[in-house]
């Protein structure tokens, strides 16, 4: 069939929301599949209005993705209809820039449907247009038998899309059904005006002086002025906070808000919270990077005294050189340190140690940057080999008597919690894993290895158990606090003091095709 033309509006479509209700997708300023399902109804409140019939499907049962795509694609294919629309959301890292609307197909008729639906969004909403794309690996388009498109609608983790997407909302909406039918699109309807909240109280220059116990929109206005819940009761919260503010800004902490401590309220400016690490990658960026690991020379070396590694352990470094690799593009402050330029320092750095072996292949290290990040991962692919063998379950050396919480070893670089305190990105990193905030891919780096109970023990108590916990349950938390280490605690690992641990060429081609992948998707801000 060809795409419909104007005033073409006899057509049958089924529209479906990515993912699941328990086969969740992206999550950054918004979730994937709750968004996700308010476009696919809206849109399709919209498509009925320019006469199209149009059958809606979410996914509320599947609790596995294989079992979720083929749930949605057998929905699709058991309709009779003329296009399939599967609406998702994009996520990169968390960014302030924008990052746009993409809609992908893999037929020809596909493709004007969706040159059509991103340009009509894009037009019409103001959010950056990356375009129609040609995507071959994708389960939904390859498996549904009638034409489709795939809407990516924007970024979750961009503030400047989200923001748009927000004021945006209905407009994206009525664009996807214009851009499907051809129709013109139609004026939205303006949302009622809200009227503003009144302020506590308007500032001036003859300021009470306040303390405890004092109420009333004064006090109101002083707590707007903090992170506090603006009240207007100046309670025991309100004193702690308000000594805080004074003695953290050269005042004295007397908890009363006379004229000095109100000129600092009034022109106090808070710092920016911290950037949260990147999150996950997609699983279709997942599988390509997983490829290339799986079908590169690396992964069939026989690493000295310990052969080939485990299926999962190329692939489970790649996804983390990947991790670091955004962080670095993101500013992240671990990435930054990771990928430092040679600190010529070789009693704790160990790309100075390991120089001349570096500078025999030709991996240069005197400038920061990806390439030397890409090398110090070449070195972290041959520790990890020589520690654990590649198993990420590998529990402490039992020929060894470190079983306190900061000394027992454990993972696939046998990273003990006393390396803490090498740097402050250490102990972020640990943070980070410890709230789920960064990626893990254990599933990846299960593959081939078998774990004992006895592997899986940790020792002693607290946050050093904790961190024995997260080395072998959280594997690119173990890679990149190792990561950390080498550059600035080199001695903590025996393998690299004695230089026994490999660094492979190989290894760097692998690491740069993933760095090119990511380049590629143009997702790097």
């Amino acid at each position: 069939m060809e795409r419909a033309k104007n005033g073409d509006t006899n057509m049958k479509i089924v529209m479906s929301s990515g993912h699941g209700k328990y086969v969740r997708g992206a999550k950054g300023y918004i979730d994937e599949v709750d968004e996700a399902r308010r476009v696919v109804e809206k849109s399709a409140e919209a498509l009925r209005t320019q006469g199209v019939e149009v059958t809606t499907f979410h996914d509320d049962i599947s609790t596995s993705q294989n079992e979720n795509l083929n749930r949605i694609v057998d929905f699709h294919n058991s309709q009779s209809r003329d296009l399939d629309i599967s609406v998702h959301f994009n996520a990169y890292q968390t960014t302030s820039k924008p990052m746009g609307t993409e809609v992908l197909y893999v037929s020809s008729v596909g493709q004007e449907y969706a040159r059509a639906v991103v340009d009509d969004i894009c037009d019409n909403s103001g959010l950056l247009n990356r375009g129609p794309k040609k995507r071959t690996d994708l389960f939904f388009l390859n498996n549904t038998n009638e034409p489709a498109i795939l809407i990516e609608t924007c970024f979750v983790d961009s503030s400047a899309d989200v923001e748009i997407y927000s004021e945006e909302f209905e407009t994206i909406c009525i664009a996807i059904a214009s851009g499907v039918t051809g129709e013109e699109m139609p004026e939205p309807v303006p949302p009622e005006p809200v009227p503003p909240e009144p302020e506590p109280a308007p500032p001036s220059s003859d300021h009470p002086s306040l303390k405890k116990g004092d109420k009333g929109p004064w006090v109101a206005y002083m707590q707007s002025l903090t992170p506090l819940i603006a009240d207007g009761d100046f309670g025991s919260n309100t004193d702690s906070a308000l000594r805080y503010f004074q003695q953290t800004h050269g005042l004295t902490a007397d908890g009363i808000c006379g004229q000095e401590t109100w000129n600092a309220l009034e022109t106090y400016t808070p710092p920016d919270p911290p950037k949260p690490p990147p999150g996950s990658l997609t699983s279709e960026q997942q599988r390509a990077i997983k490829d290339i690991a799986a079908n590169s020379v690396i992964a069939g070396y026989n690493w000295k005294d310990r052969g080939k590694a485990p299926a999962g352990y190329t692939q489970g470094v790649a996804l983390a050189f990947a991790t670091s690799y955004r962080r670095l593009m993101a500013g992240d402050s671990a990435g930054i340190n990771m990928a430092r330029a040679n600190t010529n320092n070789d009693s704790v750095d160990a790309l100075s140690w390991y120089a001349s072996v570096f500078n025999s292949l030709g991996m240069d290290n005197s400038k920061a940057g990806v390439d030397t990040l890409r090398h110090l991962y070449c070195l972290l692919l041959g520790l990890g080999m020589r520690e654990s063998s590649g198993r990420h379950c590998e529990g402490r050396d039992q020929s060894a008597s470190n079983t306190s919480s900061d000394t027992a070893e454990a993972g696939l670089y046998q990273t003990s919690y006393n390396a803490r305190s090498c740097s402050p990105d250490f102990v972020k990193l640990f943070d980070e894993a410890n709230a789920a905030q960064s990626p893990c891919y254990l599933d990846t780096f299960e593959q081939g290895v078998s774990c004992s109970s006895s592997e899986w023990s940790c020792y002693g108590s607290g946050n050093g158990y904790r961190f024995q916990e997260l080395c072998k349950s959280c594997p690119v938390f173990a890679v990149e606090t190792c990561a950390i280490a080498l550059r600035n605690l080199r001695q903590h690992y025996g393998p690299i003091n004695r230089k026994e641990a490999e660094v492979r060429a190989e290894a760097d081609q692998m690491f740069h095709q993933v760095q090119s992948y990511l380049e590629e998707m143009e997702v790097v801000v």
